[in-house]
């Protein structure tokens, strides 16, 4: 009799799928049915080989001639912790009675690429049915088993997961070993957590460097008046000086000045020039994808990531309470809404005033924006399941997880908030002050989650032309603010929008496409780096170490694509792309084999030392110029060619600063470089020929220890000038990024051995055959 084998991806999900067909014979490695077989992978059980096992001339101690390593096809080899249940696997999938194979692991890029690489190496050519489920509940499991998808649905998912895997392989390979060859040392480098590192390498700088400016505000205590006896007086209300004209400025640069409004208008009575009032609202929040909830989770409680996660996954595969938890979707599908009252039902003994309403919303055929199919890709948002919870069963931690997931799910269906607000203008002696105050209506959605709930802060009645008394009036001093470290949950929202700082929701959204991994690995890369030491941790702050400088600076130098988030991010867009067939695994990988191969011979002949030298420098506090060496204070000597640091390009990597005497098409005369060693800039104008021939004026400056030009007429445009030209660091070549190209949807075929064998070869770079090889 035939059988078809469920693997799932784990122990807990077979034995849950394991009753629902009848697979209740327990066997060493799987459960036994009259239909069906079940077992499972414990994760990766196969991966990429290592570098010796593709090619022999990878093999012995790492070294130069080695690199690039590119293979031209991937071998895949069992982990070793991963033997004795691949073993299990392996015969399973090979038996004469198993027809038919349900890949049942995690539904997402990940658990793609965990059955794929188990089904290749078993060299299996059976038919498979994806099973895919949202929700582990018996009722989510039962429907998923009625609604199994073929294989050939998430054959693209397939080619995405072996594409990001592959090339995270070829990044970490041959960049790790040749910036570690190079520095001496070990240095870690990935395809999403050098960016990261980046990212968190330039906060750091931008917060050392930054130099807190005073500015002061004015600020008025403003009355209504003498009330009459018989009622009770109106408390004063506080307003700000604002700068005309356009009266969208407090800040005053000059203590002096903010001393002079003062002065003019204490004692002096102001008068209403004019007061507006408007009806607004406040619309609920989506539900939860996995990056706001940990988002959330993190400003709360504290939480990592990594917590945040661990704690969701368990209340979606062991408590059954949550919904699908690694996804990237705030929206739910239609279907799914025709059933939301019975989840509704499972949480209302928990919220039953919060519910109700919401309740009564959806009864009454409202439209609500989380409910877009569109906007659903492979997973909905998190939401709780038809379960009811017994949170005596739940940890602290697991409370507080659900109970965020459920109130933003009662929020998402819950009223706008809806307030009034009101602003005054107060003109006293001609400075107008202005006044803001806000009165809610219907909280709506905010009873749903409390702690975001504002106070009302309502103004006096006010006309135009009422006079008002100025109680008090006083010049407070402010001081800027340097941005602040990064936290798990800002790192986060970073990653989400590869650095850029997107507050509207619209347009983060737009740019998620485009980030920095995907909301199931961001958590691991944190983790990644601060196992590294790449990143301390200090309280909620995360704050790259210095060596995670000295790494960030090293990769940013030689090889800048790699550790440009917007780089990496447009790779992740591309890895999406696959996955909807809009673009090809063999084109993203040709780009990706070409970027390493010229990487690697971009970096063969470079310094790794002298960069460490230069970034320490730029580490070091600004020093005035004062005729010695603006990056480390050493001694200034003249050579054949220039004036440079006496400490420059030792052997063991010295100091990089040199002014050439030939700078910017003309030849600079010794005073001249004295004076910009000893005042950091030329008083005086010089006379400059661009590369394309072009007079131009500019004045030398000195910053950060390169000379640059500083335009002072328009005999030549800006774009004359030779930007490219320093005197000191080396320069990066404007290497070709990878092509945009997009390629033709891939044709909807089984995903076996041969098919994937042959993407492969499509992919191939045949400009760099491996070492030791004939074609070499």
């Amino acid at each position: 009799m035939s059988k078809t084998l469920i693997i799932a991806e784990k122990p807990s999900v077979a034995r849950e799928i394991a009753p629902l067909v009848n697979a209740t014979g327990r066997r060493d490695g799987y459960m036994e049915g009259p239909t069906h077989l079940v077992s499972w992978a414990v994760g990766h059980l196969v991966g990429i080989a290592e570098p010796e096992d593709q090619h022999e001339a990878w093999k012995g101690k790492w070294s130069l001639e080695q690199l690039p390593i590119i293979p031209p096809k991937f071998k895949l080899a069992v982990l070793n912790e991963g033997r004795k249940q691949f073993a299990v696997l392996n015969r399973l999938l090979n038996l004469d009675e198993v027809d038919t194979v349900i890949n049942a692991t995690d539904a997402g890029r990940e658990g793609e690429l965990i059955f794929r690489r188990i089904y290749l190496m078993a060299e299996c050519s059976k038919p498979v049915k994806r099973f895919w489920a949202n929700d582990m509940t018996e009722e989510g499991l039962k429907k998923s088993l009625a609604k199994l998808l073929p294989d050939s649905n998430k054959r693209n998912l397939g080619l995405a997961s072996f594409a990001r895997a592959e090339a995270d392989w070829l990044i970490g390979m041959n960049f790790s070993r040749i910036f570690t060859i190079k520095a001496n040392s070990l240095v870690s480098v990935g395809r999403v957590q050098t960016p990261v590192l980046k990212l968190m390498a330039d906060r750091r700088r931008e917060i050392e460097h930054f130099v807190p400016q005073n500015y002061w505000t004015v600020e008025g205590s403003f009355g209504k008046g003498a009330a009459p006896a018989d009622e009770q007086p109106e408390p004063p209300f506080a307003a700000t000086w604002h700068q005309p004209p356009e009266l969208n400025e407090t800040r005053i640069n000059k203590e002096e000045q903010a001393n002079h409004i003062v002065h003019e208008c204490e004692g002096k009575d102001g008068v209403v020039d004019s007061t507006t009032s408007r009806k607004g609202s406040t619309k609920p929040p989506l539900p939860f994808d996995l990056t706001t909830l940990q988002r959330e989770a993190n400003t709360r409680f504290g939480y990592s990531a990594k917590d945040t996660l661990t704690i969701a996954q368990a209340l979606y595969e062991q408590k059954k309470l949550l919904t699908y938890p690694r996804t990237d979707s705030r929206h739910l599908t239609k279907e799914l809404f025709a059933e939301i009252l019975n989840y509704f039902r499972a949480i209302y003994h928990l919220y039953p005033d919060e519910t109700v309403p919401a309740v009564g919303r959806i009864r009454d055929g409202k439209k609500f924006t989380c409910v877009d199919d569109k906007k659903v890709t492979d997973h909905h948002a998190i939401i709780p399941t038809a379960n009811k919870a017994d949170l005596d069963r739940l940890s602290a931690e697991e409370r507080n997880i659900y109970d965020m997931v459920c109130r933003r799910f009662i929020a998402a269906f819950s009223a706008e908030a809806t307030f009034s607000s009101s602003t005054v203008h107060i003109v006293v002696e001609g400075h107008t002050f202005i006044a803001k105050g806000k009165v809610f209506k219907d909280r709506g959605w905010l009873l749903v989650e409390p702690w975001r709930a504002a106070e009302d802060n309502p103004l006096p009645s006010l006309r135009k032309g009422s006079k008002v008394a100025t109680e008090e009036v006083n010049a407070v001093r402010r001081q800027t603010k340097a941005p602040a470290h990064f936290t798990d949950a800002s790192l986060l929202a970073a990653m989400e929008t590869a650095g850029k700082f997107v507050e509207d929701e619209e347009l983060r959204n737009a740019m998620k496409e485009r980030g920095l991994g995907t909301p199931a690995t961001r958590a691991q890369i944190i983790e990644t780096l601060l196992s590294r030491h790449y990143v301390d941790k200090d309280g909620k702050k995360l704050i790259c170490s210095e060596r995670g400088l000295e790494v960030a600076d090293i990769v940013s130098a030689l090889l800048p694509e790699v550790a440009s988030p917007e780089m990496t991010g447009l790779w992740e867009k591309k890895l999406k792309d696959i996955e909807a067939a809009q673009y090809t695994y063999p084109d993203f990988m040709r780009e990706i084999r070409t970027m390493v191969s010229r990487g690697i011979g971009h970096i063969k002949g470079r310094s790794v030392a002298s960069i460490i030298v230069a970034a320490k420098a730029r580490s070091m506090p600004a020093r005035e110029p004062d005729g010695k060496c603006p990056l480390c204070g050493g001694e200034i000597v003249e050579r054949e060619k220039g004036f440079s640091c006496s400490r420059w390009k030792r052997e063991d990597g010295g100091c990089l600063f040199v002014i050439w005497k030939t700078m910017f098409g003309r030849e600079l005369p010794p005073e001249i470089i004295r004076e910009l060693l000893e005042t950091g800039r030329t008083a005086e104008p010089l006379d400059f020929v661009s590369r394309a021939g072009k007079p131009y004026t500019a004045r030398l400056v000195l910053e950060e220890g390169q000379v640059k030009p500083e335009f002072v007429n328009d005999r030549a445009p800006r774009t004359h000038a030779p930007e490219r030209e320093t005197s000191s660091g080396n320069e990066i070549p404007d290497d070709a990024a990878p092509s945009c190209n997009t390629g033709q949807p891939l044709e909807e075929a089984r995903f076996a051995h041969n098919d994937f064998s042959a993407m492969q070869e499509q992919s191939e770079d045949s400009e760099t055959p491996p070492p030791g090889s004939e074609e070499a």
